[in-house]
Parts: structure tokens; C-alpha cells; sequence
């Protein structure tokens, strides 16, 4: 008889210590030990073989398994009429278990499906569905992939994740379907790498005598777009743009906030009116000593709100 399986530890995080607790109960049912459970497994070398410290690990709860070994030790220890059903049920703990892993990495809110523009920005909100997926191994995406029927190799679609491949369209289908992305959301992914693949292309020569070519495919437009996106990609990293906020809610923020700073200010630009306002001298020269005082009590005024000029080399020159 082997050693009694120690207690999962107390600090276990709550879903990684049902996958642990699921796997033991497994082993208890079958009444048998870790070495003949890894024999189960196949011989050493197959592609399925796990040894029996593999498996002792994988069921101890102080780490994720890999989705392959709990499967591969749910094989050996569960009962053959039900392998279908503990494939599932070990699949779904699995899952669970890996975005409760994940879910440090998912602070934050990511993009919205229209402010993704750039095979970078795909690369990065397919990385969280994939760890929203439960973070698949790479060989498990290639392998889910290819059971769908469009296998993306692993190191196809590593590039692809880290923005350095744009996805071809069968490709994006097959890596939502491998990190179950409902129908619904994927026509909208799919929307997405149309737009950015509209974004690449050349833009087409401009038509003469017949309409007006497309404002969208002018080389300032596009560069104008370009330092948009890269004003609004600064001021994201910067705070200046609360996170709900899109790149137009923030300008009209600005708008509004250097509407009311020109309101609070704009006293200080006004005529000044004197009290004895009935009584204008009538004499030329009454008349400029007048305008001259009126002038600098303006700029009196002025000097003690607004902040003194800073002196400088073009202060020096002046």
C-alpha cells in the first residue's frame, strides 16, 4: 500500500482545490495506486504516457496541471463506461481552474471590437480570450485547430497572439472557435480583420472625370488617422483618458473644460467701465490721458491673475 496522499493545502485557490479534490476522488474509487494508474496511461513513450510522479503532482493542488495530464489521469482512474462524461466533467474543472489562474492578468477593461485597428491591438485582445479560455498551451490550440478542421500551427499562431501576423480569415475562425467564442462575437472579430485589412491596403488611384475618389484613401487622411491612433494609444498609458472614455468622449472633455476656463476668464478682456461713466472728457488731451489710465489699470489687473512671463534668451532679445 502506498503513503497516504497528503491534505491539499490551505491555501490553495478555491477552483484549483476542486480539480485536485476531483482527481483524488477518482484514485480513491478505483482503489489503486499512482504507478499502476501511470501504467494505465500506456507505454513509457507513447504520446499519452504519464509517469506516476506526473500524475502524483497533478491531483497534489499546488499547481495547474496541464489540460493533457488531467485528462490523461481521469483515463486511468475513472470508470470505462464513463470515460465521455469524467472527460467532461475533468475538462470543465480544468477550465475553471486555469481562468481563475488567469484572471490577474485580465485587470483592466480591453478595447472595444471598434478601437482594434492594427494587427498588434488584435494580438492583444486575442490573447485575452485566450486567457479567458483558460490560457491553452500552444500545442493544445494547433491540436484544437486542426480537429476543426484549419490547423494553425503553434508557431503561427504565437505570431499571431504577440501582433507580428495579421490572421487570415480561416485561421481567426479557427482560433475563436479553440477559445469558444460564441457566433455571435466572432462575426464581430471578423468585422474587426476586415477593417484592419481595408486599413493595409493601397490606397486605389483617384478617378478622373467621373465622381470624386474616397476621402479615406488620401495619404494625409491616412496619416492624420495614424497620429490619432497613436495620440489616443499615449494618452491611454498616460491617464488622460479615463478608461470607459473613447479618444471622442476625452476630446469633448476638453472641449468643455477650456470652454468654461475662457468663460471664468474672460472678465479680464472686457472694457473697464468707470463709475462716473456720464462724465467723458472733451478734450483731446484729457481725452488720451484718459484712454492711457484705463490702460493700465487692464494691464494691472491682468498682471495679478495671469502668472508673470518666464524670462528667457527671447526675453533678452526683446
Amino acid at each position: 500500500m502506498g503513503r497516504p496522499t497528503k491534505p491539499v493545502a490551505a491555501g490553495t485557490s478555491p477552483r484549483l482545490r476542486a480539480l485536485a479534490v476531483y482527481l483524488r476522488q477518482l484514485k480513491d474509487d478505483t482503489r489503486t495506486t499512482y504507478a499502476t494508474l501511470s501504467e494505465r496511461t500506456g507505454p513509457p513513450g507513447a504520446p499519452g504516457y504519464r509517469g506516476a510522479s506526473t500524475l502524483s503532482q497533478a491531483a497534489r493542488g499546488t499547481h495547474l496541471p496541464p489540460l493533457e495530464t488531467v485528462l490523461a489521469y481521469a483515463r486511468a482512474a475513472g470508470d470505462p463506461g464513463s470515460h465521455s462524461t469524467q472527460r467532461r466533467e475533468a475538462t470543465a474543472l480544468w477550465k475553471a481552474a486555469a481562468i481563475e489562474k488567469a484572471r490577474p492578468h485580465l485587470a483592466g477593461r480591453g478595447r472595444r471590437t471598434r478601437q482594434v485597428r492594427t494587427p498588434a491591438s488584435l494580438g492583444q485582445e486575442l490573447t485575452r480570450l485566450r486567457l479567458r479560455a483558460g490560457r491553452p498551451s500552444y500545442r493544445a490550440i494547433e491540436k484544437a485547430t486542426k480537429a476543426d478542421g484549419h490547423r494553425v500551427p503553434r508557431s503561427t499562431a504565437h505570431l499571431i497572439l504577440i501582433g507580428k501576423v495579421l490572421p487570415g480569415r480561416e485561421q481567426l475562425a479557427a482560433l475563436l472557435k479553440a477559445f469558444d467564442v460564441s457566433v455571435a462575437d466572432a462575426a464581430q472579430w471578423h468585422a474587426v480583420l476586415d477593417r484592419i485589412e481595408d486599413r493595409r491596403r493601397p490606397p486605389e488611384p483617384p478617378r478622373r472625370g467621373r465622381g470624386y475618389a474616397c476621402a479615406d484613401a488620401d495619404p494625409a487622411v491616412q496619416e492624420y488617422l495614424e497620429r490619432r491612433e497613436r495620440d489616443e494609444e499615449i494618452k491611454r498609458r498616460t491617464g488622460q483618458i479615463h478608461p470607459d472614455e473613447t479618444y471622442e468622449d476625452y476630446e469633448e472633455r476638453m472641449r468643455e473644460r477650456a470652454f468654461q476656463q475662457q468663460s471664468s476668464d474672460i472678465w479680464l478682456y472686457e472694457d473697464y467701465d468707470d463709475p462716473e461713466g456720464d462724465d467723458e472728457p472733451e478734450d483731446e488731451a484729457q481725452r488720451q490721458a484718459w484712454a492711457g489710465e484705463q490702460a493700465a489699470f487692464r494691464a494691472q489687473l491682468k498682471a495679478l491673475v495671469e502668472p508673470a512671463t518666464p524670462t528667457g534668451h527671447g526675453a533678452d532679445h526683446a
